[in-house]
């Protein structure tokens, strides 16, 4: 069966997620994903560890996000190795980039420098801010980006600090607006033969994901506060939050403030139901059912809640996950073989194609264990791979 990327070239100098992942994606669709890194140690990300851990000396986190790809090293700052990138530029369809703003345009490898070798290149970067302006060179991380973005502020009880999500979540986010915007520049150029480069930003990300809050801060006089008591957003009002049951805990989201009261045997909460006694009233809300919930188990309560088609949810841990049926069924856990580490699990390909469906072909590539392969692609001599492996070319 066809890809739908088959035959898309893509050069990759990222690392960490923001690129990787959204490499990852146009790997799982078919493209040929050619990971730029540098001899000997590869990218930062293959050594991060992971609760202090590494996996057999490699990050788990790299593992995830780097499936369907061959490895090439090529040191970037040697003249020689200049003239590689160039070579394989000139057959690939797209580059693409996270370092910080600048920094291939003086290895000579920006977009003016690979458009002159390849006019009809996409070229994406990606970076904490924008390519310009005044956070240029400020570092973009996804901690940082949450922080100054006002995700984090939104997050956490009143009395407690502003909480950023456990997740790498706007890394995310930006990498899927990468994979996004690599298609429709891709799109682009199809119609018209164009190329072009294309801009993404942890940044910019973080704010359209808040598009909803800032609307509403924007063409409102309102100013949202965080609730006392937990509710889950500041912007919604109770019942919405996690509540704790007798063997653990679940989510009760947007609901009938009636019915719920009903089914809890507090018919107090019709009283609030409307939606502003509902917010204004919050913090005296989720404590009353929160002594009511924490009296019996989790699927007691979902059970009840079905009857009347209540929004609930059980909060599961990764274990919970491991089992759950769904997971099963929509066949998300993968067993891909690395080469050294042997079987190991990662998370399959999240959307579905009817005719094109993502596929693992690859598993996450040793540092450099394609370089020979693609280097005598780009029509290079065995004789000069081995001078470059020896003079630390590649």
């Amino acid at each position: 069966m066809k890809s739908a990327l088959e035959g898309v070239r893509v050069l990759d100098f990222t690392q960490m997620m923001l690129g990787p992942w959204g490499t990852q994606f146009l790997g799982d669709m078919g493209a040929d994903i050619i990971k730029i890194e540098r001899p000997g140690v590869g990218e930062w990300e293959r050594t991060l560890p992971a609760m202090g851990e590494l996996l057999g000396g490699v990050s788990p986190y790299f593992l995830a996000m780097n499936r369907n790809k061959r490895s090439v090293t090529v040191n970037l700052k040697d003249p020689r190795g200049k003239e590689i990138i160039y070579a394989l530029v000139k057959d690939a369809d797209v580059v693409t980039e996270n370092y910080r703003p600048g920094v291939m345009d003086k290895l000579g490898l920006g977009y003016e420098d690979l458009k002159r070798v390849n006019p009809s290149i996409v070229y994406v970067a990606g970076s904490g801010y924008g390519p310009t302006g005044p956070y240029v060179t400020r570092p973009g991380q996804d901690l940082l980006i949450q922080s100054m973005s006002g995700l984090a502020a939104q997050n956490g009880r009143a009395n407690e600090p502003p909480t950023p999500t456990a997740t790498s979540f706007v890394d995310a986010t930006t990498a899927l607006m990468l994979a996004f915007s690599t298609v429709t520049a891709l799109f682009h150029r199809a119609r018209t033969g164009e190329g072009q480069r294309v801009d993404v930003s942890l940044f910019n990300t973080a704010i359209a994901l808040q598009c909803q809050e800032l609307a509403s801060f924007m063409n409102t006089p309102a100013r949202w506060e965080r609730s006392a008591s937990g509710i889950g957003s500041p912007w919604l009002a109770a019942p919405f939050g996690i509540y704790a049951t007798s063997d653990g805990y679940i989510a009760i989201s947007m609901n009938s403030l009636s019915v719920l009261g009903e089914l809890l045997d507090l018919p107090e909460l019709a009283d609030y139901d409307n939606p502003r006694a509902a917010y204004d009233q919050r913090d005296t809300i989720k404590p009353l059912i929160e002594t009511r919930v924490c009296t019996e188990s989790s699927e007691h309560w979902l059970a009840l809640f079905a009857t009347r088609d209540l929004w609930c949810a059980k909060v599961q841990d990764f274990e919970d996950l491991m089992h759950d049926p769904q997971v099963a069924h929509n066949d998300l856990i993968q067993t891909v073989e690395h080469p050294e580490l042997g079987p190991i699990k990662v998370i399959g390909m999240p959307v579905r194609f009817s005719e094109t469906p993502g596929t693992i072909r690859l598993s996450p590539p040793l540092v450099g264990e394609h370089t020979d392969e693609v280097l005598r692609a780009a029509g290079y001599a065995p004789e000069q791979i081995e001078t470059f492996h020896a003079e630390g070319v590649i």
